[in-house]
């Protein structure tokens, strides 16, 4: 009998039903059984706590009763009283204070008298608060003349002997009255402290039999659940047994399987049943259960989450085409992050697909196979990887074809030792923060001066690593306290830009060697006009003469045209420039023009405005000053110097206080642009905003001992000066 009832009932309940069951039970057993027996036990524990108290009290009135008897008789005999009045004083004391207690109201849970434990305010007493209190009331009004007694009751006389005094006399009334008051009040007394224990037991009795039927109600609740349990897990196990074949041959087509299966029901929650696959695409094991979004929730984006659960949700929509949503799945390709161990992620690649599961034509499940496409994934990615890198290669020779052979070796051995001087401010040690300062300013020197030649020369992919190398200066020299972590990040930078200039410079040998090649079988001789030097990486190639002019001449159209104006350079003398000064020159005439173009030269349109012709003026003249040394002049028609502006942003970015900016003369002013990381730019761009091209022009100029003066007309010219003493000559910079 009890088989078939557990038969019929255990296929309506699964393992979370049957412990649903088993919980509802539970509570049941603490709501009917455990919470009344706990309020009854508490009651039953005030009860005899009421009763002792109470108990304690019916003494004290056959006490006091005793004191005034034995005074009566001691003052009849003159007697010693004080031992009776203070055992009266002591008697009368304690029954107040208990009838204090006992007519006092209460929590509910002293409330045994009349059993109803719900009521507040209800004293010990119960009804025989009002009786007792008027009783000791009456009583107590007696009491009160011999209680406040003092002194001796007695006199001695010469004829008579010892005699009651007057207060003696006073004191003898006293007690007789009260001795006539406690005949009718000290009996009535007793007999409510009497009344009182009575109900109190009663009470107690009642008490302790409603918790006896409490626990046997818990004992019979406790062995039907037991039994009921035994059932249902007799009965489950028996369904275990018929199912474990079945089982076990979809466990082996799970297990066999390579892709992740299973189910997923209308509440998105994943089935009992899935692939040993899974397990090991996943790192994990608790699947069974688990609602589809905790599976994705930490392996990929929130974003692809939210996408991916909308998808799915479709899929239960009978007006959905399976085949045409299935075009739009977001988990067709997935990278997910799983843990490999060691504390250590694994990036894999995954592809969901999902097939509607139907059961007499109406959708049940959703059917989800999950294979990893790692492999696939980088493979394209490598055959990606080659197509860009070949397409770079490609980029960077058409890049360098059109760049003169003399500019180009001069930028790859320039560029060669801003390298080594970049590499060795890295590894120079430094604890003060101003060395730390000192190193950013020259590292940001160093890499401007190898972008604005890269720039000068249309070389893109050489300018857009040191824009980006730079990206990362400005970062570092916006923070408030650097330390030598701070600089690590920059050697990966650095690493990729030498990279790419020795792979840049390694074309360049190689085309090298196809013209010395190309030469040598045609002119036999050839290869004696043409030298060809390995030297990190780069070729070492003939000093160039005229072709800087030219070289600027490309920068001032490039950054012209990316700008929206319009210029034209003029340069004069640079066929002059000795081999000392090559370098320090061309750097500042390529900072001179980019500067000149973003800061000086107006826009088209304000250009005619002001009555100026379209193009704006140029002009980079070098002179050889004999004994005095060297003289490179840099000016522009554009808008001139602002002192105003010029404040204003230095106010901006906290390099003076508005104290300091009211007392700074033209001179002054002028010499905040030579400062590093000062720009008037708002937001830079990688021809100007640094605060590097002037602080570049310093530098130099330190380097060698010149001086830099400025000149200009607000809406007319601005005319930088370097003067450049004799070769090999050292001193320190001036900005006037």
């Amino acid at each position: 009998m009890n088989s078939r009832i557990a038969r019929s009932l255990v296929p309506r309940f699964s393992a979370s039903g049957l412990m649903v069951l088993v919980i509802v039970l539970a509570f049941s057993f603490v709501a009917i059984v455990l919470i009344p027996g706990l309020e009854l036990a508490s009651e039953l524990a005030d009860t005899s706590i009421a009763l002792k108290f109470a108990g304690q009290q019916q003494r004290n009135p056959a006490l006091i009763r005793a004191s005034l008897e034995s005074m009566h008789d001691r003052l009849t005999n003159r007697g010693y009283i004080q031992e009776s009045l203070d055992q009266l004083r002591d008697s009368t004391a304690k029954l107040e204070a208990g009838l204090r207690e006992m007519t006092a109201p209460r929590p509910a849970s002293w409330f045994a008298l009349s059993g109803d434990t719900s009521a507040k305010g209800e004293p010990i007493s119960g009804k025989h608060a009002a009786a007792l209190r008027e009783l000791w009331a009456t009583q107590q009004e007696a009491l009160q003349p011999i209680l406040k007694f003092t002194g001796v009751p007695y006199q001695d006389n010469e004829t008579t002997g010892t005699v009651l005094n007057e207060s003696g006399r006073q004191l003898e009334r006293d007690v007789t009255a009260a001795l006539r008051v406690g005949r009718r009040a000290i009996p009535q007394l007793d007999a409510e402290l009497m009344a009182i224990v009575a109900e109190l037991q009663t009470n107690n009795a009642r008490s302790a039999t409603e918790l006896r039927l409490v626990m046997l109600t818990g004992l019979l609740i406790a062995i039907v659940l037991g039994v009921l349990v035994a059932t249902l897990l007799l009965a489950r196990k028996r369904q275990d047994a018929s199912l474990r074949e079945a089982r076990q041959q979809t466990t082996d087509i799970l297990r066999t399987v390579k892709d992740g299966l299973f189910l997923l029901d209308e509440n998105l929650v994943i089935g009992s049943s899935y692939s040993s696959a899974l397990e090991a695409l996943f790192q994990r094991n608790d699947f069974a259960g688990l609602h589809f979004e905790q599976l994705l929730k930490d392996v990929v984006s929130e974003k692809t989450l939210t996408t991916a659960l909308k998808f799915v949700a479709v899929l239960w929509s009978e007006r959905t085409k399976e085949n045409l949503v299935k075009t739009i799945n977001p988990l067709g390709e997935v990278e997910v992050n799983v843990d490999a161990g060691h504390g250590k992620l694994s990036t894999r690649y995954l592809q969901f697909e999902f097939h509607r599961v139907r059961v007499d034509g109406k959708i049940t499940h959703v059917l989800v196979a999950v294979s990893d496409v790692s492999a696939r994934v980088d493979l394209a990615r490598e055959l990606q990887s080659s197509q860009n890198q070949a397409q770079a290669q490609v980029d960077t020779l058409l890049g360098i074809l059109h760049v003169d052979p003399t500019q180009l070796a001069s930028f790859l051995n320039d560029s060669n030792a801003a390298m080594k001087m970049i590499n060795a401010v890295l590894r120079e040690p430094a604890r003060e923060e101003s060395a730390f300062r000192k190193k950013l300013d020259t590292l940001f020197r160093q890499v401007h001066s190898v972008k604005g030649e890269a720039a000068a020369l249309g070389l893109s992919s050489i300018e857009s690593r040191a824009h980006s190398f730079e990206d990362d200066l400005k970062i570092l020299r916006e923070k408030s306290d650097l330390s030598g972590n701070d600089f690590l990040p920059l050697v990966i930078k650095l690493d990729d830009l030498l990279t790419h200039l020795q792979s840049v410079g390694d074309l360049v040998s190689r085309l090298a060697r196809l013209h010395v090649a190309a030469s040598s079988s045609t002119e036999a001789e050839s290869h004696t006009d043409t030298a060809v030097i390995e030297h990190g990486g780069s070729p070492e190639l003939p000093k160039p003469d005229g072709s800087l002019t030219s070289m600027l001449q490309q920068l001032t159209t490039r950054v012209a045209n990316e700008n929206n104006k319009e210029a034209a350079l003029q340069c004069m003398g640079f066929d002059t420039v000795p081999d000392e000064y090559r370098r320090i020159v061309k750097d500042i005439a390529v900072q001179a023009v980019r500067n000149s173009i973003v800061h000086g030269i107006e826009s088209t349109t304000d250009r005619v405005n002001t009555g100026k012709p379209t193009y704006g003026q140029l002009k980079l003249i070098f002179q050889e000053l004999g004994d005095a040394g060297y003289k490179l002049i840099a000016e522009d028609d554009g808008q001139g110097l602002s002192t105003d502006k010029i404040k204003e942003a230095a106010l901006k970015k906290g390099f003076i206080t508005p104290e300091k900016a009211a007392t700074l003369d033209a001179k002054q002013t002028f010499s905040l642009l030579f400062q590093p990381g000062f720009s008037t730019v708002e937001h830079a761009t990688k021809d100007a905003g640094r605060g590097v091209g002037m602080n570049l022009m310093a530098g130099l100029m330190q380097q060698i001992g010149g001086k830099v003066s400025v000149a200009t007309v607000p809406g007319k010219f601005t005319r930088l000066t370097l003067s450049l003493p004799p070769a090999k000559r050292a001193g320190n910079t001036e900005a006037a």
